[in-house]
C-alpha cells in the first residue's frame, strides 16, 4: 500500500513538472512496522515533506548539471533567460547606479528584484544591502549548486513577505567525497567584458560526518561602449526639418546616426536671442576667448533652441560613446562550507557557512557645469571681457559637461558572511522536523573619486589677477574685491584642458559611505501525517520563524555635512523584528474515482507581525486534480505581501536632482486647466510671486535654475505598510507518453498598496494646486527667499501604486532515445496578456497605464534548450526570444519614425566531453551568430533585455581527484 502511494507520488510530481529535474531532499522514515524505509518528498513550495502529489504551484528547475553545461560563472545570467524572469541588477544594468554596481539579481515578472524572495537551501540569505532586499547572488557559488526551483507564484503563505512574484530556492550540496578544480574562460571576440574563474570544491564522506568546501574566484572585466563596432555608429533621434504640423502624416522626429552629443565640453554659452551675441550660441576657447560653435555634419535646433550634434563627429560636443560603460568589472572571491553530523538514527545536524567579497568599479558622466563668472575674471579673454561691458553685463553663465576633470568613478566594495546551524530528523518515527538559526552580515563601502568640494570649488573659479598673479578672489558682503585668499587655487573652467593639476587636486576629493545590513533568523519546522481519510492520510506542517533586520547608513564627513556638490546624505540606522507562525495542510478528497485518479486540496495560511507595519495573514488555497495518468489540472488563489525595506522606511535622506517646472512659472499659469488656474494664481501669489496670472504677470525662475537640474531630497517613511498581492493560477498538464509532457498555466497578479515614490513634479503639483498652501505637500517644498525659484523638493515612498497583470506560461519537454544518442528538446514560453501599472491609485486623474508590448514587456518571450547526449559527449544549444515591440505604446507615425523594436532571437551553442574520470572539457559560443541590439533609440545600447557583449568563446575544464 504505501509503496503504491510513493509510486504514485513520482508519476504526479512528474506530470506536474517538478520531478524531471528531480526536487528531493529526503529523509528516510519507518513508516509502519515492518515496512522498509522509504523516502518522503520535500517541493520547492511548500514546507511538507510527503509521499502525496506535489504543490499546485509551477516549479521550474534548472540543474547543477544544467549550469556547468551552459558555460556561466553567475547564476544570474541563466535564471535572465528564463521567460517568467525579468533582469535585476546586473553588470548591464548598473553602469551608472553608485550603490549597486556588481549587485547581481533576479525579478521574476518583472514586479521589481524586491518582489522575488531568494532562499539558499529553503532559508532566508541576508539581502544585497540596506537599500536593496534583493539577495545579491555574486555570493552563491557555481560549482556548489545542485539545483534551482523557480516557484511562479505568490508564496508568502508558506515563506512569508517578499514572495510576491515567486521564490527562487538554490539547493547546495552537503557532501561530496572527490577534490574538483575547475576552471572557466570566457573571451569576447570584440575584447572587453572577458571572464575569468577558477574554483576548488573538495569534501568526504562517512556513516557519521560528512562535508564539502568550496573556493572560488572570479574576474569579469569592463566592457566599454567604444569597444563595440555597432556603438561607433550610434543612433538618436532628431527633429524632422520636413515636419509641417502635427497632423500631416510626417513624423516629428527621425532617426539620425553617428557621433552626436547634445551637451558642451569647453565651456558653453547658450542666451538664444540675448542681444550682446549673434545667436546667443557661442563655446569659450582654453583662453576664454569667445568662439563659434562647431556642430558637426550635421545640425538641428532642439525644441529648447539648444543645439544638437550629429554627423561626423568632428564638434564641441560630448561624445557618449567615450565615457559609456556597457558593463562594469567585478571581481567576486567566495568561500562555503557544509558539514551533516549523523550524531543519532534519523537525526542529524548542520552547519554550514558562506563567505563572499565583491568589488566592483562603475564610472559615470562629468559633472555637468553651470556657473557663473565674473566679467574680471582673469581666465576671460579680454576681448570677451570687452563685449560683455560693452553689453553692461557684469558676468556670463557658463554651462559645460567637466569632461577635462575625467569620468566621476565609484567603487564598491562588498562582503557577505551567511552561516546556518540546523538539527533535523524524526519524531516519534512519523514526523520530521527541522529548527534553525543563521545570521547573515552584508556590509557595503562605497568610495566617490572626482567629486567637487562646493566650498573649494566655488572660491576657485573666483579667479582675479592680482600683483601680476591668478588668485582666488577675497570680496566682501557687497561683492568688491578687498584680496586674495591664501591656500586657495584660481581654476580656470574654459575650454577643454584649462584647468591645471594644482586647480583640480584643490577642488575635487574622495567621498565614502559604509552601509551595513545584519539579519538573525530562528524558526522550526515539524510535518507529518495528522489523520487518515477515505481517499488517504492528511498531511500538514506547522512552523514558526522569528527575524530581525537591522541596517545602518554611515556617510563619511564630507558627505554628511554637505561639503561635496550633489551627494548630500545623511546618516541613519534602523530595525524591525518579525515573529511568524504558518500552517499548510494536503488534504486528499478523492482517490481511484470515475475520471477522478485523485483529488486533493491544498491549504495554507502564514500570520505575521511586524514591528514596523503591524501584523498580516497570507493565504493560499489550491487544487490538484489528476483525471488519469495523462492529464492533469492544478490550480491555487493566494494572497501575498511584501513588507518595507530598512531604507524605505529608515532613510533619513539623500540628495538627488530631478527634472521638474515650477507651478508658479508664468508659462504653466497661462496654460493650466480651469479648474486649477485659480487656485495657482492664489496660492503663487501667497508664495510671494508677483502679480501670478495677471497681464503684467510674467515671473519666470531665474535662468540658472531654468538651465540646471534642481536639487530633490529622497527619504524614508516610517509610516509605510506592507504591499498586498491577490494572484490566481489555473493550470493544465499533458503526459501522452512517457518522454513528452506538456504544460499550460494561466496566471495574474494584482498587486495593490504598491511601494512607490511620488515624483519632485508631483510633490510641487499637489502643493500649489490645492486649495491653499496649509497642506501636507506644501511642508515638502522650499522657495529661496531672494529669487522666489524652488530651491528643495522632499520626496519619499508612499504606498500609492498598482500593478496588474496576467499571462499564459507555456512549456514542452520530449526527449528521444535512440542506439545512437539520446535527444531532449524543452521549451519555454511566456505569454504577456495584460499588464497594467498605475502610480497613484488615491487620486483623480491617475489612470492605469498599459504596457504590454513596450520594450520592457513584450507579448511572448521564449527559451528553446536542445540537447545531444552520446556516452561521454553533450552537445547543446540555447536560443532566447523576444517578441517585437515599440518603444512607447502612446507614439504613432506623427511622433516619430523609430517607435518599432523589431524581434531578437539569441543561440548560444555548449559542448562537453568527458576525456577520463579525471578529466572534463567544456567549449562554447555565447551569442552564436553575434546578434547586436535593435537599432532604435533606447535599446541600440541596452543590455538589460539585449546581448551586449557580441559573441563569446567559453572554455572549461574539470580536474576530479
Amino acid at each position: 500500500m504505501l509503496n503504491n502511494k510513493i509510486s504514485k507520488a513520482v508519476r504526479l510530481a512528474i506530470a506536474f513538472g517538478t520531478a524531471s529535474t528531480a526536487v528531493f531532499a529526503a529523509n528516510t522514515i519507518a513508516a509502519e512496522e515492518g515496512v522498509e524505509k522509504v523516502e518522503r518528498i520535500e517541493v520547492t513550495g511548500s514546507r511538507i515533506k510527503r509521499f502525496s502529489e506535489v504543490s499546485p504551484t509551477p516549479v521550474t528547475t534548472i540543474t547543477g548539471e544544467e549550469l556547468s553545461n551552459a558555460g556561466i560563472t553567475n547564476i544570474s545570467d541563466l535564471l535572465q533567460k528564463l521567460p517568467s524572469s525579468g533582469v535585476g541588477s546586473a553588470p548591464t544594468t548598473t553602469t551608472n547606479t553608485i550603490f549597486g554596481a556588481g549587485i547581481n539579481t533576479t525579478d521574476l515578472r518583472q514586479l521589481g528584484e524586491g518582489r522575488t524572495l531568494v532562499l539558499v537551501n529553503g532559508r532566508r540569505y541576508v539581502g544585497a544591502s540596506v537599500d536593496n532586499p534583493a539577495v545579491d547572488l555574486n555570493g552563491i557559488p557555481t560549482e556548489m549548486i545542485e539545483r534551482m526551483d523557480i516557484v511562479h507564484g505568490g508564496a508568502s503563505a508558506v515563506y512569508g513577505s517578499d514572495a510576491i512574484a515567486g521564490v527562487v530556492n538554490i539547493i547546495l550540496k552537503k557532501s561530496q567525497d572527490t577534490m574538483d578544480f575547475n576552471y572557466k574562460k570566457s573571451i569576447t571576440e570584440q575584447s572587453g567584458g572577458e571572464e575569468e574563474s577558477f574554483s576548488f570544491t573538495f569534501g568526504g564522506e562517512s556513516d557519521k560526518i560528512s562535508f564539502i568546501t568550496s573556493l572560488s574566484y572570479s574576474e569579469t572585466e569592463q566592457l566599454e561602449a567604444q569597444d563595440r563596432d555597432f556603438l561607433r555608429n550610434p543612433v538618436s533621434g532628431m527633429l524632422n526639418p520636413d515636419n509641417v504640423s502635427d497632423t500631416d502624416g510626417i513624423p516629428q522626429n527621425i532617426l539620425a546616426t553617428g557621433e552626436f552629443a547634445g551637451l558642451q565640453t569647453l565651456g558653453y554659452y547658450d542666451r538664444a536671442g540675448d542681444a550682446f551675441l549673434p545667436d546667443g550660441h557661442v563655446v569659450f576657447g582654453d583662453n576664454g576667448e569667445f568662439s563659434p560653435v562647431i556642430v558637426g555634419g550635421v545640425t538641428r535646433p532642439a525644441p529648447n533652441n539648444q543645439l544638437r550634434y550629429f554627423g561626423d563627429g568632428f564638434s564641441n560636443g560630448y561624445k557618449f560613446i567615450e565615457h559609456q560603460d556597457l558593463a562594469t568589472p567585478l571581481n567576486r572571491f567566495n568561500v562555503f562550507t557544509n558539514i551533516v553530523n549523523n550524531y543519532a538514527d534519523d537525526h542529524s545536524m548542520n552547519f554550514e557557512v558562506s563567505f563572499s567579497k565583491a568589488s566592483a568599479y562603475a564610472e559615470s558622466s562629468p559633472i555637468f557645469l553651470a556657473e557663473s563668472i565674473r566679467s574680471d575674471n582673469a581666465f576671460l579673454d579680454p576681448a570677451a571681457k570687452a563685449q560683455l561691458d560693452e553689453a553692461g553685463r557684469d558676468s556670463v553663465t557658463i554651462y559645460k559637461l567637466a569632461s577635462g576633470f575625467g569620468n566621476r568613478t565609484y567603487e564598491d566594495d562588498r562582503t557577505t558572511l551567511n552561516t546556518t546551524l540546523s538539527f533535523q530528523g524524526l519524531l516519534l518515527e512519523e514526523f520530521d522536523y527541522e529548527v534553525y538559526f543563521s545570521y547573515g552580515r552584508n556590509k557595503n563601502d562605497t568610495t566617490w573619486n572626482g567629486e567637487f568640494l562646493t566650498e573649494n570649488f566655488n572660491k576657485a573659479i573666483d579667479a582675479v589677477e592680482i600683483d601680476g598673479a591668478i588668485r582666488c578672489a577675497d570680496r566682501d558682503s557687497d561683492g568688491s574685491l578687498v584680496g586674495a585668499l591664501d591656500g586657495c587655487q584660481a581654476l580656470s573652467l574654459f575650454g577643454l584642458n584649462g584647468a591645471s593639476q594644482e586647480a583640480l587636486d584643490y577642488v575635487t576629493t574622495s567621498a565614502s559611505i559604509s552601509k551595513v545590513k545584519q539579519q538573525q533568523v530562528i524558526g522550526g519546522v515539524i510535518s507529518g501525517y495528522a489523520f487518515d481519510m477515505p481517499a488517504g492520510g492528511v498531511s500538514f506542517a506547522l512552523s514558526a520563524e522569528h527575524r530581525k533586520e537591522t541596517g545602518s547608513n554611515e556617510p563619511g564627513a564630507a558627505m554628511q555635512n554637505n561639503l561635496v556638490f550633489g551627494n548630500f546624505v545623511k546618516a541613519w540606522d534602523g530595525e524591525f523584528t518579525v515573529d511568524e507562525i504558518g500552517v499548510e495542510m494536503s488534504v486528499p478528497l478523492l482517490v481511484d474515482a470515475p475520471f477522478v485518479d485523485s483529488l486533493s486540496l491544498e491549504l495554507a495560511a502564514r500570520y505575521m507581525d511586524y514591528s514596523s507595519v503591524g501584523d498580516n495573514v497570507a493565504w493560499k488555497v489550491g487544487f490538484n486534480y489528476a483525471m488519469n495518468d495523462e492529464l492533469r489540472f492544478r490550480g491555487t488563489k493566494s494572497k501575498s505581501v511584501r513588507a518595507p525595506s530598512l531604507s524605505q522606511l529608515y532613510s533619513a535622506g539623500t540628495q538627488s536632482f530631478a527634472s521638474y517646472g515650477d507651478p508658479c512659472d508664468q508659462t504653466n499659469i497661462s496654460t493650466a486647466s480651469d479648474s486649477k488656474k485659480a487656485n495657482l494664481i492664489a496660492n503663487c501669489q501667497a508664495a510671494g510671486i508677483p502679480n501670478p496670472g495677471t497681464t503684467v504677470g510674467d515671473w519666470r525662475p531665474s535662468d540658472d535654475w531654468r538651465s540646471v537640474t534642481p536639487p530633490s531630497v529622497n527619504s524614508g517613511n516610517a509610516n509605510l505598510q506592507e504591499e498586498t498581492s491577490d494572484d490566481t493560477l489555473f493550470g493544465v498538464i499533458y503526459t501522452p507518453t512517457e518522454n513528452i509532457t506538456l504544460i499550460a498555466d494561466y496566471w495574474s497578479f494584482d498587486v495593490e498598496d504598491a511601494i512607490n515614490s511620488l515624483g519632485a513634479q508631483r510633490v510641487i503639483d499637489d502643493c500649489y494646486e490645492a486649495s491653499s498652501l496649509d497642506n501636507s505637500a506644501c511642508d515638502l517644498v522650499d522657495r529661496d527667499p531672494t529669487t522666489l525659484d524652488i530651491s528643495e523638493v522632499r520626496n519619499g515612498p508612499y504606498n500609492l501604486a498598482s500593478y496588474s497583470l496576467k499571462g499564459v506560461d507555456l512549456e514542452g519537454t520530449y526527449k528521444y532515445e535512440t542506439s545512437y544518442g539520446s535527444f531532449n528538446f524543452r521549451l519555454l514560453a511566456s505569454y504577456l496578456e495584460h499588464r497594467e501599472f498605475n502610480t497613484d491609485v488615491s487620486s483623480e486623474g491617475y489612470e492605469p497605464t498599459p504596457t504590454v508590448g513596450e520594450v520592457r514587456y513584450p507579448r511572448w518571450q521564449g527559451n528553446l534548450t536542445v540537447g545531444y547526449t552520446y556516452d561521454d559527449l553533450y552537445v547543446g544549444m540555447i536560443g532566447k526570444y523576444r517578441h517585437s515591440t515599440v518603444l512607447d505604446r502612446e507614439w504613432t507615425a506623427e511622433n516619430n519614425n523609430y517607435n518599432d523594436v523589431p524581434s531578437y532571437t539569441e543561440w548560444s551553442i555548449n559542448g562537453r566531453y568527458t576525456v577520463s574520470e579525471m578529466l572534463e572539457v567544456r567549449l562554447g559560443v555565447s551569442n552564436l551568430f553575434d546578434i547586436t541590439p535593435p537599432r532604435n533609440p533606447g535599446t541600440y545600447d541596452e543590455g538589460e533585455y539585449y546581448d551586449v557583449y557580441g559573441r563569446r568563446f567559453n572554455l572549461g575544464l574539470n580536474l576530479r581527484f
